[in-house]
């Protein structure tokens, strides 16, 4: 009813009215919109940056991005084939297979025209040796997929690929201007390739068939068998102590090559086979044997049966009767306890050029046998032999060697000698030095049994903890001293473990023989003091060692050892671990970092010093300083780097200047051993 007079209040100009139903589901829509496009473009961000990645093949950064935009994408619901491609080629470079053919499958789920999805899935079976899988995929993609999607050809490509990897008759055109051994003379090319190691053979005979067929007919290729390239830096990192090693070459010492390539490669030389060598860890069956007897008798010049290699007593005794020769200039069958007197004459008879022999723990080879069977062969009994090579470690017949050589000459040409003490067990077997000794009392004015002998190995020989019942190692000093083994021109001496020789038995041994030692390994000798150091220094201004290692000589105080190192400009290995090295000698070690004329130190031992922080600062500082003048220099042969640094247990070294250190050697990748104290 209308009341004349009263009007409908307006509503205040400020107040908000209420939105409708249909406004109110138009705006929450809405916001739904954004944030959906604000979670694709955070997606497609985390995509782009993973693909740059992968692009530049930095391929673990990019598996981080691609992680991240698939995780984001699970969390919102998205399906996204093109995230799971990505991630699936980013796992097949990383070679994680299983993973990446779990998201190339996922992808193909996803979007069934997923091109990327089949051949990934195809390409991962053809690479973990499926081919016939993996062209049933690519066939099923092809019909799956429309033909005018993006990467049907390169699919239709692929499957061609794979079906011609499956056809043995099938010969490759290829371009021979990309072909390096195709483009030289065949005779240019048999020498590039007899450059290689047998295992770097056989992956290039998987190159192409061409270089398949030129590597099988040329049978001088496989004459030296060798299964780990040899150089300069390898064959020194052999000569040294096994803490200067590193974990890798520790680590390659067993080569576990398998019996079918040894096979391969004895059928492949064809006759022509000039070094038999079965390396550490491998398995030598008859059927290996055979394929050696299957061709015409080989001029072997070497034999070489590793020490963990597994080849039974029958079989060596077929390859010493078939293959031992007047060529045979190398035998080594280190450990090998059924070797006994009888191959021994065998050897002596037939090897009439032999240079190196290595009988290392053959406990039944008598050395009274030895003389015997080469007294037979040679001239007279005052005649020697070629053999220029012994190696004769944890042998019993040790002592028996020394007695009969200062007699009879018939390894007067020996240039190197090894007979190092390791297996206790040997020690049981050792007949007593008394008797000995009292015989070369009887021998007026002996002989130095082995004149020209360059390298002496005599570790745990000295060694007063191996002392037995039936050894008497407190002869062990004097018989190496009656038996003049250290003679002048010795260049190679190690005496580990050397704790019981006296001062003047080892003053006497090292007088001749100090001035032109290049290697020195004399550890734990106690008898090895300042006052004989200084003497055996004497007036020599320069000394030639290369390699110097007097860790737990205890009795040598920092000035001597710092006026020895003062006088070796050449000194590479140095290892004065648990000695009174201090400042003096690191500032020597120091002063030879910088000079010009120096060789350059590449492997620094001095666990358990008095050596301070400031000492370790400058000597690093020199290292890096060096580091960068032959990197910069055009007439250096080779960039220097110092590989190890330990100055382990160095309580006077703090937190503060291992950093520094570690940080001066960075660059140059040296390891560092250094325990910051607590």
């Amino acid at each position: 009813m209308f009341v004349a007079g009263k009007k409908r209040k307006a509503p205040p100009s400020g107040a908000r009215t209420a939105p409708s139903a249909r406004a109110r589901t138009n705006t929450s829509l809405s916001a739904a919109s954004s944030a959906l496009k604000a979670t694709e473009a955070e997606i497609n961000k985390w995509y782009l940056l993973g693909t740059e990645n992968a692009r530049e093949r930095q391929y673990r950064t990019s598996l981080d991005y691609c992680n991240r935009a698939i995780a984001l994408a699970l969390n919102e619901n998205v399906r996204n084939a093109r995230l799971y491609e990505t991630r699936a080629h980013v796992l097949h470079k990383l070679g994680e297979y299983k993973r990446a053919m779990d998201d190339a499958k996922e992808a193909v789920i996803i979007d069934s025209n997923s091109t990327a999805g089949y051949m990934r899935i195809a390409s991962i079976l053809a690479a973990t040796g499926k081919p016939k899988d993996a062209l049933d995929v690519i066939t099923k993609g092809l019909k799956t997929v429309h033909a005018q999607t993006s990467g049907y050809t390169q699919m239709d490509i692929q499957r061609m690929s794979i079906e011609r990897q499956l056809d043995p008759t099938y010969v490759p055109r290829v371009d021979y201007r990309l072909d390096p051994i195709q483009r030289l003379p065949e005779d240019l090319a048999v020498l590039v390739l007899r450059l290689l190691d047998t295992r770097m053979l056989a992956i290039c005979r998987a190159v192409s068939r061409y270089w398949m067929m030129l590597i099988d007919s040329v049978p001088v290729l496989w004459s030296r068998p060798q299964f780990t390239s040899s150089n300069a830096i390898q064959e020194l990192m052999c000569q040294l102590p096994a803490y200067v090693k590193p974990r890798k070459l520790l680590s390659r010492q067993n080569h576990n090559i398998p019996e079918c390539i040894l096979r391969h490669v004895l059928e492949k030389s064809r006759g022509s086979l000039l070094s038999l060598w079965f390396p550490d860890g491998s398995a030598v069956t008859s059927a290996t044997v055979d394929a050696l007897f299957g061709h015409r008798r080989p001029r072997l010049s070497s034999i070489d049966i590793g020490r963990t290699a597994i080849v039974s007593e029958t079989l060596i005794n077929r390859v010493l009767n078939w293959t031992l020769s007047s060529q045979i200039t190398d035998i080594r069958l280190p450990y090998r306890s059924h070797i006994g007197n009888e191959a021994m004459e065998v050897i002596a008879r037939e090897a009439s050029a032999l240079r190196v022999l290595d009988i290392s723990g053959c406990t039944k080879v008598r050395v009274k046998h030895m003389f015997k069977a080469w007294n037979s062969v040679i001239a007279d009994a005052q005649g020697s032999t070629a053999l220029e090579k012994l190696y004769m470690n944890d042998h019993p017949g040790i002592p028996e060697l020394l007695v009969y050589s200062t007699k009879y000459r018939h390894f007067s040409n020996l240039k190197v000698l090894h007979m190092a003490i390791r297996d206790q067990g040997v020690l049981s077997m050792y007949a007593g030095l008394g008797p000995v000794m009292e015989y070369l009392q009887r021998i007026p004015n002996a002989q130095i049994p082995f004149p020209g002998l360059i390298e002496l190995n005599i570790d745990g020989v000295w060694d007063a903890t191996i002392a037995s019942q039936r050894f008497e190692s407190i002869n062990t000093a004097l018989l190496i001293s009656r038996c003049r083994l250290l003679c002048s021109g010795l260049r190679r001496l190690s005496a580990l473990d050397a704790a019981f020789v006296g001062a003047v038995l080892l003053h006497a041994s090292l007088t001749d023989c100090f001035s032109t030692l290049q290697k020195l390994h004399l550890t734990r000798a106690a008898g090895f003091d300042s006052s004989m150091l200084w003497t055996l220094l004497g007036a020599h201004q320069q000394l030639p060692l290369v390699s110097l290692d007097l860790s737990g000589c205890v009795a040598v105080d920092a000035p001597a050892m710092a006026a020895l190192i003062s006088r070796c400009s050449g000194l590479v290995h140095v290892n004065l671990s648990q000695t009174p090295a201090d400042n003096t000698v690191m500032a020597e070690l120091t002063r030879i970092m910088s000079a010009d004329n120096a060789t350059g130190l590449e492997v620094v031992v001095l666990d358990t010093t008095d050596i301070t922080g400031v000492a370790a600062r400058d000597f690093a500082s020199a290292c890096a300083k060096r580091y960068v003048r032959t990197r910069n220099s055009k007439h250096a042969r080779h960039v220097w780097r110092l590989s190890l640094l330990d100055i382990d247990n160095c309580f006077s070294i703090g937190s503060d200047a291992v950093a520094i250190v570690r940080d001066l050697l960075s660059f140059m990748q040296t390891r560092v051993l250094a325990a910051v104290p607590s």
